[in-house]
């Protein structure tokens, strides 16, 4: 009986050496498995793109665009405006899939805001997005 106690003793004191160890060390014999599995798991999720297809963005640029550059005889404002929220909207989206900067979705309506959606029609053109505008 005396080599039980002598044999648990050994243990405890070897369990409480280790515990001190883990605390003063920080050793965690979990984390490579652990970050090998999240690794793993993340690999294994979908892609998903942050915008539309570049062909259907380029569908509703060049309806949009057609409306807004040549609106019909009679509209009314309400409709314009929202017109030209939308073709701003879309080309903001196209600019952020082909990494071209622009300011649309920022600047308030006006002179400014004219000149940026110039701008960023024709960086868009340049890349190859066709808007279907005469240059």
């Amino acid at each position: 009986m005396e080599i039980g106690r002598v044999a648990l003793a050994i243990v405890a004191f070897s369990l409480a050496v280790a515990c001190l160890f883990n605390l003063m060390v920080g050793w965690e014999p979990w984390a490579k498995p652990a970050a090998r599995f999240t690794a793993w798991r993340e690999s294994r999720r979908p892609v998903v793109p942050l915008t539309r297809p570049l062909e259907e963005l380029a569908v509703q640029a060049r309806r949009l665009g057609r409306r807004f550059h040549h609106p019909p005889e009679g509209q009314r404002f309400e409709k314009c405006e929202a017109v030209r929220r939308a073709y701003d909207t879309v080309l903001a989206e196209a600019s952020q899939a082909l990494g071209v900067t622009t300011l649309l979705t920022v600047i308030a309506p006006g002179p400014e805001l004219d000149l940026e959606r110039q701008r960023v029609e024709l960086a868009l053109e340049e890349s190859g997005f066709e808007l279907g505008l005469p240059l």
